[in-house]
Order: C-alpha cells, then structure tokens, then sequence
C-alpha cells in the first residue's frame, strides 16, 4: 500500500465542486429550455387575443371602469349609515291612495333604514354636484292650507305644484351626469348652502325633519324622516319597477358609506 500515492484531502472537495458544477449546468439548461417553452406558449395566447401582462396594465382598473353612455355612478345614502328602506311603504313607485298617485322617492325613518332617524340629524350630499334649491326662507303650512291641500289632492290627485308642497323644507342637487337629487321634510339648510354652490359627497347640507307632514303643520317635532328623490329627465328611479325590482337596483345604486 505504500506504493499508492497520497490522495490530499483538498482533492475530494475539487471533485466534489466539479460534480456540483456539472449538476448545476444540467438544471440551469432544463429551466432555460422551460422558460422558453412558456415564452413561446405565451406568444400564441397572445396572438390569439388574450391580454398580455403589459396590455392588462395599461388598460383600466376593473375597480374604477369608465362610465359608459349608460352607466349611472353610484351615490352614498343621505344619512351615513342608512339602508334602502325595508318597508315597502317606503320606496319608491309606493302607493300613495290620498292623492291617487306615488311615491317619487326613498323616506328613511326610524325602524325602517337600519339606524334610528332623529329630528335635526345631519343629512349630506350624495354625491359631488351643484346646489340647484335651497329652501333657506322656507316657512311651514298653517293647519288651514293644509287641510285646504289634503282636500284637494284627495278629489283629483296632487299635480307638480301640489307634490312640491307636499315635500316640505327642500334641497336639490344637480349631478355632473344631470340627474337632480331632491332632499325633502328638511328641518333646516345648514349654513353657507345656497343655490348655485359646489358641494361634494358627503359634505352635510341639512337636517331630518318633518316639515310639509301634518306633524310639522302641528309643529312638533314627531315621525321626523327624510324624503330623498332621484331624477333623471323627467323620471324618477323605481317609476314602474316592483319593490323587489327597486331593492335590486338600489343595491347597485347606494355604495355607501
């Protein structure tokens, strides 16, 4: 055995990094030609239609799309926190046999929007637009014209001018789209909100009352709610829908808060 030659203890370890070389070239050759292959599969998806990575980038999010000619931007709900009406009395297109006719809008009220409703409880903007009415000077019916009103939308139903009383204490808004928003039963305008002003969603413009209901011609401060109409041209969301149909497209309509 003493005719072998010493094998040096540094030798083992160059052979061992040979062989991990040789291992290493193998797989880094196998993962290229895998990479080719993707990038050659993804060059057909791509020919054939599907977006790329940089087409996906460039193009719109999905979470803010550009409104079409059609599309109707969603709106936050007048009182923060509220939900469409459960009661279908509430809702729009509801009957309304006192004047023959129906309701144009939403009346959120305790018990009914998922959050009590108070007197004087702030109501906002919802959505970014132009203050169109502000009824600022606006003074409540006597007992009298009231009666006077009810009898007369009781014979031959309420025309525009009628229903316009029967709104009370009124803000209209006008949306960049040209849909015109009507706040009405106000209790108050809160200051510095006067027609022909920017306000954005969510500032808040009034308060819950009850004014141009039989309780705010007794001037008591009872069943306050808010009557929130939605105009587009000479229509009013919900006209001719069922209750479920206006509950499904309010689901889309209101995005909060």
């Amino acid at each position: 055995m003493s005719g072998w030659p010493r094998i040096r203890p540094g030798w083992y370890l160059l052979a061992a990094l040979a062989v991990y070389a040789v291992v290493v070239t193998l797989l880094l050759q196998g993962s290229r030609a895998e990479l080719a292959q993707l990038r050659s599969q993804q060059a057909v998806t791509a020919q054939s239609g599907a977006p790329s990575a940089a087409s996906a980038t460039s193009a719109p999010a999905a979470s803010a799309p550009a409104p079409s000619s059609g599309a109707i931007p969603g709106l936050w709900f007048p009182i923060p926190g509220a939900g469409v009406p459960k009661d279908t009395n509430n809702l729009p297109g509801a009957s309304r046999p006192y004047r023959h006719g129906v309701s144009q809008g939403f009346d959120f009220a305790s018990g009914d929007a998922g959050i009590p409703i108070a007197y004087g409880q702030p109501v906002v903007a919802a959505a970014d637009g132009e203050i169109v009415r502000a009824d600022t000077d606006y003074v409540e019916m006597t007992p009298d014209s009231w009666k006077q009103l009810l009898d007369a939308v009781s014979a031959s139903g309420a025309d525009a001018s009628q229903l316009d009383r029967l709104r009370g204490r009124q803000i209209w808004e006008r949306l960049p789209d040209g849909r015109v928003l009507r706040y009405g039963f106000l209790s108050g305008v809160r200051d510095g909100i006067r027609k022909g002003i920017q306000v954005y969603r969510g500032e808040v413009i009034g308060y819950v009352g009850n004014s141009g209901t039989g309780d705010g011609v007794g001037q008591t401060e009872l069943h306050p709610r808010l009557h929130f109409e939605i105009w587009k041209g000479d229509s009013f969301f919900g006209e001719g829908l069922t209750p479920d149909e206006v509950r499904m497209q309010a689901a889309s309509l209101f995005v909060g808060p």
